[in-house]
């Protein structure tokens, strides 16, 4: 039997605003953040409404939601508990979940990223053989020739050489975007939709081995009072599998019921949570690691990812034998990492929702902010203050 896992271990960076080259936000005061609540809708299954009244703790560990009289915002995010302790116990308690199977590693290093893997990852995926075989050379060549001004102390010309190298031009480069996502003026809209859908399909494909198991997932991209956000389920806590657990909408493919793995994303959906096949719009798939997915789950699951338009005002119907409730998270949220946590060998676990995305949940969208999003310069307010 395995110990208990050490919290201390885990990495809590100090809270922070926004505001990097990723996202552009305007500090606010705390009391005004805190009741801004657009964007965090929640719909909750009939038959749950009691048994949350009664106890409204839940058994992962997540902070209590305060509802209104209508039930349709949530209030507290995981991590904005004054005890830290109940955050890092309910982590503790996850990862003796997952601890079946190993996990992806995270760090702080690397040039084109922070974390070194992923540079790795991003090249592959990204280049030729050919193109990298190339650059290879080239950086030898550039490395031969240092050395040679090194040996004959020519110090100036090899400043000239070294100096695109320097940290401060690397995170130049780093952050350099070709494209803007504005939200300046509201949620997801036709130009950012387009964005996103061609940035899915730039996505590299990758070679997949043929699995016995396959599901989908759908990754849905909304928007809620006018803020662009990404729709979460909660399962019921009466499932065998899986119960009180955030995940996407989904299931397995259907063997000669599904024409394809979109249809099944989309028949699924409806069947949990009452959304309309035809109000998709399916933007794409999000080509993930299928190894790192099969070993997480023991499935190959393929996130696709659709746009809802507005469901602000819309009357979800979570079916209440699978679902427990539905709620939004604004993707403003998902661009703070201070509110992400990263464990060698888990996947990332996000702690700035009504309750804590992990497991594949949080692998897709990690992959989906890192691969999708941050790819582009995101501006959610002016960069003036009042």
């Amino acid at each position: 039997m395995p110990s208990k896992i050490n919290t201390r271990e885990m990495y809590h960076p100090p809270r922070r605003l926004l505001s990097s080259a990723r996202c552009s936000t305007i500090p606010t005061e705390p009391e005004t953040a805190a009741k801004d609540k657009r964007g965090r809708r929640v719909w909750k299954a009939r038959q749950e409404l009691a048994i949350s009244e009664e106890t409204p703790n839940t058994e992962d560990g997540s902070a209590a939601v305060a509802y209104h009289a209508e039930h349709d915002h949530w209030d507290t995010a995981v991590d904005d508990v004054n005890d830290r302790r109940v955050v890092d116990e309910s982590l503790s308690r996850i990862c003796e979940q997952e601890r079946e199977g190993g996990r992806m590693k995270q760090s702080q290093l690397g040039i084109l990223r922070e974390d070194p893997h992923e540079d790795m990852r991003l090249l592959l995926e990204n280049y030729t053989a050919a193109a990298l075989a190339s650059a290879l050379r080239d950086r030898e060549d550039v490395l031969q020739h240092c050395a040679t001004l090194l040996a004959h102390n020519q110090l100036t010309e090899l400043s000239k050489i070294l100096r695109p190298y320097k940290q401060k031009y690397i995170l130049k480069h780093r952050h350099t975007k070709e494209k803007l996502l504005d939200f300046r003026t509201g949620g997801f809209d036709t130009h950012s939709i387009e964005l996103l859908r061609k940035g899915l399909n730039r996505m590299p494909r990758t070679v997949s081995t043929a699995h016995s198991k396959r599901a989908g997932v759908v990754l849905p991209l909304c928007n809620v009072d006018g803020v662009p956000c990404i729709l979460f389920e909660k399962r019921s806590r009466q499932l065998r599998a899986h119960p009180d657990e955030v995940c996407l909408p989904g299931g397995m493919v259907s063997e000669g019921g599904d024409k394809s793995i979109v249809q099944t994303c989309l028949r699924e959906m409806e069947e949990e949570i009452g959304i309309g096949q035809n109000t998709a719009n399916v933007l794409g798939v999000l080509r993930c690691n299928w190894g790192e997915v099969h070993h997480l789950v023991g499935v190959a699951v393929t996130p696709v990812v659709c746009f809802l338009g507005e469901i602000g005002e819309s009357q979800l119907n979570p079916n209440p034998s699978e679902v427990a409730e539905c709620f939004t998270v604004p993707l403003e949220s998902f661009l703070d990492r201070d509110r992400w946590v990263h464990k060698k060998h888990y996947a990332p676990f996000f702690t700035g929702g009504p309750h804590i995305i992990w497991g594949l949940t949080g692998y897709i969208v990690n992959r989906f902010v890192m691969d999708i999003i941050e790819r582009c310069d995101v501006v959610f307010y002016d960069d003036t203050t009042s």
